[in-house]
């Protein structure tokens, strides 16, 4: 096209459309600068809440050269969200000192650091001997209540190894360390019940291996008879450790009584 053959009006309609055609491009070029595209989907992963493991319970080991102590006891209990941090901290101080004293009941009645060398021959040290202390606990439920057996092996190089129990029962919306006769209505005759229930139950398992006198001993109507106890489920446990209710041979004894069989004398608060 010869532009001096174009009429005025001709040119004027060729840099009308020029400028606009440089207008276009100029918004083109600025929507693309100040609109990027878009970025590409990525999906991001579900997350699933986890739960905190539970806290490593509290241990006690010692490998020394005349024994081994491996002992522990719970770093958390459930009063922590039942009742309060407080009750917590509480129960597990009660239960932490009892092992720790036993512990040290253990090395001092040993006196391990004033062995001579005839204690080191006579009991055998000199051979690799050990005396040894172990003690392990179970957490049982009950709907009101939550217990603790400890269960104590000792081998102080005796005729046989002996084991022995120690419990912690505790109420869950107090927090409150419950004794046997905290379970029971002010008043009741609950000794007397228990008694005739155990003397009944371990006549029927014991058998002919009962020794009645020995038996009706260990399961007088006192208090300390019935110490070594826990409630699992809608059941109170009562442990009787070897020699209590029988010699050593016939070993621990267990007597479950449901709670429904008490529901007349226990205390509203632990009714099944």
């Amino acid at each position: 096209m010869n532009l001096t053959t174009l009429t005025r009006e001709q040119k004027l309609e060729l840099l009308g459309a020029g400028a606009l055609i440089l207008v276009l491009l100029g918004l083109i070029g600025w929507y693309m600068a100040t609109n990027r595209a878009p970025e590409p989907y990525v999906p991001v992963p579900e997350t699933v809440p986890t739960v905190p493991p539970p806290p490593e319970p509290g241990m006690i080991i010692e490998h020394a050269q005349y024994y081994e102590i491996e002992a522990t006891y719970p770093a958390e209990t459930p009063l922590l969200s039942s009742a309060d941090a407080e009750a917590n901290a509480a129960a597990i101080g009660v239960m932490k000192t009892f092992v720790e004293d036993t512990v040290q009941d253990f090395k001092r009645q040993g006196d391990f650091d004033s062995l001579t060398d005839e204690d080191l021959r006579i009991m055998g040290y000199d051979q690799g001997r050990k005396q040894t202390l172990a003690i392990e606990y179970e957490e049982k439920a009950g709907a009101d209540t939550v217990s603790y057996v400890y269960t104590i092996y000792i081998d102080t190089f005796g005729a046989h190894p002996n084991g022995f129990y120690r419990t912690f029962t505790f109420d869950t919306e107090s927090g409150t360390e419950l004794a046997i006769r905290n379970l029971f209505q002010p008043k009741s005759a609950y000794l007397a019940r228990l008694s005739e229930i155990s003397r009944f139950e371990l006549a029927k398992v014991l058998g002919p291996d009962a020794n009645l006198e020995y038996l009706n001993q260990g399961t007088e109507p006192k208090d300390l008879n019935f110490e070594n106890f826990a409630i699992e489920s809608d059941a109170l446990v009562l442990i009787f450790p070897p020699y209590q209710v029988g010699p050593y041979a016939l070993g621990t004894q267990i007597v479950t009584i449901p709670l429904s069989q008490l529901k007349d004398i226990l205390k509203p608060e632990y009714l099944p």
